[in-house]
């Protein structure tokens, strides 16, 4: 009787040990419904067996730009493995972004032009919201069979395909990035959404509130695509969170001054303003960009970069969330002294800064160029080769809004800190101003994911079969 059930005791013994094994990143289930297509690059599919994805909510009420673009890849590629059409929802957040910057997919109401019969109106209304359990549950087999359906989030969740090694691979084949190179695979879908110009031409009156630097550097960031586009040397993001600019109060009220007043004459205004000047200096110090020879720098950009005797003044873009002390540290910046490089700060002047988690609210305050306003800060800090950040309190979050505008720019090169600027795919690097637990400051990089260097093809089924194979002989 022992000797009968001894195999088998064996056997769940040997499954017991096998599972219990730490867990790699690995395929846990074949879905029947991989595509594996970049909706960037059209198809062949035919008019009835079109499925869509619409890109943000019309209600995101309580979530700013970044929340809704740092989710982007996380839908992007659900996407991609369902052969389903991106389309971007008109009256969402990233809808108006892409109503001033050139989009790489359309809007839900011209696909519905095309295809009313499936874009019904009950049919995006009612769409169904899908969140990251609910792709990963697909991949399972728990299968999304709605023609439409709709994606939106406030937060980066962009690994959720890695554990499958079917949508890996996908990745690889649609990105040419390295296996499991979840870094690598947003840039490639921001840049798919990404592309630029400027869509329509601004007013005079817009325009001017660019100001900084000289009307060649303007027309190049507003006139060319974004993979065209000049690059600014660094860019700052001076995140102050004031009740002023959460609550969307006006920029005059009594507040909003006071706020504005204490954090400048405390200690933590002038250490933010202190560390950041120190560090862009010396980030310019390092030679990242080639000062050393001038004939190489700014190239169309600088009037003066033929010329060895004139100055070369450093190009920085200058976002904050409040418009008094962007303005104060700009002029800081600017200040000419000895051991000083010229910089040459660009930056909107504004009606006021404010949250926008409620759209509406949003565009009244800012007399209907807040989102302009907005935008240029988002695509400008995109252009950055640096970018240096402040969080309220010295925290270690960095805020999506410069997190995603980070992640645009690079190539598919392996995603690496440790190389050189342009060589470890990363286009934009990102540090932020951190206080630790005794109250100093330290610099810290923009947190990435980590690389899968455990990623692997499961060979469970070969390890298994070895295992028993001696069983099955007895």
């Amino acid at each position: 009787m022992h000797r009968h059930f001894a195999p088998v005791l064996l056997l769940v013994a040997l499954c017991a040990i096998f599972l219990g094994r730490p867990a790699v990143a690995q395929n846990t289930a074949i879905s029947n419904d991989l595509t594996c297509h970049d909706p960037d690059t059209g198809g062949t599919t035919q008019n009835n067996d079109r499925r869509f994805l619409i890109i943000g909510s019309d209600n995101s009420v309580g979530s700013g730009l970044g929340n809704l673009l740092i989710f982007f890849p996380t839908a992007y590629y659900f996407a991609a493995f369902t052969g389903r059409d991106l389309i971007i929802s008109d009256k969402s957040t990233i809808g108006e972004l892409c109503r001033i910057i050139k989009c790489g997919f359309p809007f839900v109401s011209e696909m519905a032009l095309a295809y009313p019969g499936i874009l019904t109106e009950s049919a995006i209304k009612g769409a169904r919201d899908i969140k990251k359990g609910d792709m990963q549950k697909h991949m399972e087999g728990t299968f999304i069979d709605d023609l439409v359906v709709r994606a939106w989030g406030y937060k980066p969740e962009s690994d959720w395909w890695v554990y499958f090694v079917q949508t890996a691979e996908c990745v690889v084949k649609i990105t040419a990035c390295d296996l499991g190179d979840i870094t690598c695979a947003e840039r490639h879908a921001f840049q798919r959404l990404i592309r630029g110009p400027f869509i329509t031409d601004l007013s005079h009156n817009e325009e001017a509130r660019i100001h900084g630097v000289p009307d060649n550097v303007k027309h190049a960031i507003l006139a060319l695509p974004h993979s065209f586009a000049p690059r600014f040397d660094a860019a700052i993001h001076i995140r102050t969170q004031f009740q002023s600019f959460e609550n969307q109060n006006h920029l005059n009220s009594t507040e909003s001054k006071k706020e504005v007043e204490e954090w400048l004459a405390g200690e933590e205004g002038c250490a933010v303003f202190d560390k950041m000047e120190t560090k862009l200096l010396e980030e310019i110090g390092q030679d990242r960009l080639h000062r050393k020879n001038q004939t190489l720098h700014h190239g169309i950009i600088s009037a003066v970069s033929g010329n060895k005797t004139a100055a070369d003044p450093i190009y920085v873009y200058l976002a904050a969330d409040n418009e008094e002390i962007k303005e104060i540290f700009a002029q800081k910046l600017e200040e000419k002294h000895t051991d000083h490089y010229e910089i040459k700060v660009m930056r909107v002047r504004t009606n006021g800064i404010f949250h926008v988690k409620n759209l509406a609210k949003f565009k009244t305050l800012s007399n209907g160029e807040g989102v302009m306003d907005m935008v240029f800060d988002w695509y400008a800090l995109s252009l950055a080769n640096v970018v240096l950040a402040w969080r309220k309190g010295g925290t270690h979050l960095v805020s999506t809004f410069v997190q995603s505008a980070s992640r645009l720019s690079g190539t598919p090169a392996r995603t690496s800190y440790k190389k050189d600027l342009g060589k470890g795919g990363i286009g934009t690097l990102g540090t932020q101003l951190q206080k630790d637990k005794h109250g100093g400051y330290f610099w810290n990089q923009f947190w990435l994911y980590g690389f899968l260097e455990d990623y692997r093809k499961p060979d469970d089924r070969k390890r298994l079969r070895s295992l028993l194979a001696p069983l099955a002989q007895d």
